[in-house]
């Protein structure tokens, strides 16, 4: 344990004084993250990161080496030790570019193909092959072509992933996609294909996409519109056995991801075996004093997925209400109400669990440099864990201090506390951040994904340093 924290200090501290940016003619950027955990037992545990980009005229190339003594609590045991699962080398033409080594892509909405890294969930599936892309000089037809091994841990799976992107562009308003890969696997060959048809138009943009993957399928359609003080779009998916034993698509979930403590302590994940479902915004500004958001989602589970019904079953349903005010240059509120109903068994049993969160969220300016955030939360429920309770408070010292405490409290049923407490420091690039308190177990969204927390207690040490 002394050993990993004394290296991953070094790795913290030296690297970034040592990072000089011009180099042999071109230019060097990159970024340094460590986020280091000390548990209530005296357990060290860190995972860090080193990103390098070398780019010289249209030749560029780069590398993200990983260290990890032992993963954070909530990643995989499999990462540990040291590793560059990422390096590559590229160069890009007027019209075609050539990437060889570990590459992010995407092809349409991502439900076929997305590859993407996301460190606090832990997630990286990046591939390793090569990837040409060639365009037209006015931009009306693009295509791709890729192949490579998706990432695994610190390493290469052995399954493969071929695929190629057609783009074509009619006019300023509509363009068409056509997406086809092979999944390789020791199992054999899985294809997969879709099509699909956007419009952007003045104020209002449409999607619709049609996706096949071995024997699943799904269908997506997006609406939007957007004036100047009024905003609505509207998504509606299905899902047929789109879980990806690759995990090389993306299914986020087709609701609002909640980002107050008590409202996202029950979040819903995707039910890639069957569901179908929508989700609807609405905004309104009104003036420069108000500004509403009206959100609601319906997910049903499919009757393929399902083994006690024959018939489309609610997995998940809420109502999200927010209102802000702006009272004057100095104070502004936020009213929050999320209602809330999920099927822990996405459907297959008559169970549900209904949860109704209420936040009142207020931030004073006391001077330019000095501003206070409070936050005052409620959660009522009949079920699990029942009525909770919590706060924040949040002090801003600009423009490089941050202090803040929180604390949640289950009333309802295990009378227990998570607090937190917590002070950040930031210039320029750099940034730092220190914390200690007791987390609950749950799971940890971003971009509609999740991964399963566990609980602890114990402080964290988080840096970042971009140059």
């Amino acid at each position: 344990m002394r050993k990993g924290l004394i290296l991953t200090l070094l790795l913290a501290l030296s690297l970034p004084a040592a990072a000089q940016l011009p180099l042999w003619g071109g230019q060097l950027t990159g970024g340094l993250e460590s986020d280091m955990a000390l548990y209530r037992g005296g357990s060290f545990a860190a995972n860090n990161y080193l990103k390098l980009d070398y780019v010289h005229g249209r030749f560029s190339a780069g590398l993200q080496m990983e260290y990890y003594p032992t993963p954070l609590l909530g990643y995989a045991s499999e990462l540990k030790g040291f590793g560059v699962p990422g390096k590559y080398i590229a160069w890009t033409a007027e019209t075609w570019s050539l990437t060889l080594g570990d590459f992010y892509d995407q092809f349409g909405s991502g439900l076929l193909l997305r590859s993407w890294e996301d460190r606090s969930l832990g997630w990286n599936n990046s591939i390793g092959g090569a990837r040409a892309t060639l365009r037209t000089a006015d931009d009306r037809f693009t295509a791709r072509v890729l192949y490579g091994f998706p990432r695994k841990y610190l390493w290469y799976d052995s399954s493969q992933i071929a695929g190629a992107d057609l783009t074509f562009r009619l006019n300023d308003i509509f363009a068409f996609e056509g997406c086809f890969t092979d999944r390789i696997s020791a199992t054999g060959h899985s294809l997969g294909g879709s099509l699909a048809a956007s419009c952007d138009a003045g104020g209002f943009s449409g999607k619709a996409e049609y996706v096949m993957m071995g024997a699943g399928n799904a269908q997506l359609l997006s609406l939007n519109y957007a004036a100047r003080s009024v905003s609505a779009s509207v998504t509606l998916r299905r899902l047929v056995r789109m879980d990806d034993p690759l995990q090389l698509n993306y299914l986020p979930a087709l609701c609002q991801e909640q980002t107050y403590m008590l409202a996202s302590l029950n979040p819903y994940t995707t039910f890639g075996a069957g569901e179908i479902g929508g989700v609807a915004d609405f905004y309104w500004r009104i003036k420069k004093s108000w500004k509403i958001h009206l959100n609601g989602s319906m997910i049903y589970a499919l009757p393929l997925a399902l083994k006690n019904y024959d018939h489309c079953r609610m997995a998940y349903r809420d109502f999200n209400g927010e209102v802000e005010r702006r009272w004057n240059s100095r104070l502004k509120t936020i009213l929050f109400v999320s209602i809330q109903e999920h099927s822990p068994s996405h459907g297959d049993r008559k169970a549900t669990n209904a949860q109704n969160a209420f936040v009142l969220d207020a931030l004073y300016r006391f001077t330019d440099n000095f501003s206070l955030r409070a936050q005052a939360q409620y959660l009522y429920s009949q079920e699990l864990t029942k009525d909770w309770m919590a706060g924040l408070l949040e002090a801003g010292m600009a423009p490089h201090w941050s202090v803040h405490v929180s604390d949640m409290y289950n009333h309802g049923d295990t009378h227990e506390h998570y607090w937190e407490a917590g002070v950040s420091y930031s210039r320029s690039s750099f940034k730092l951040a220190l914390s200690y308190g007791h987390q609950r177990a749950g799971y940890l969204c971003s971009g509609g994904v999740c991964r399963w927390q566990p609980e602890y207690t114990g402080g964290m040490l988080r840096l970042n340093y971009n140059f």
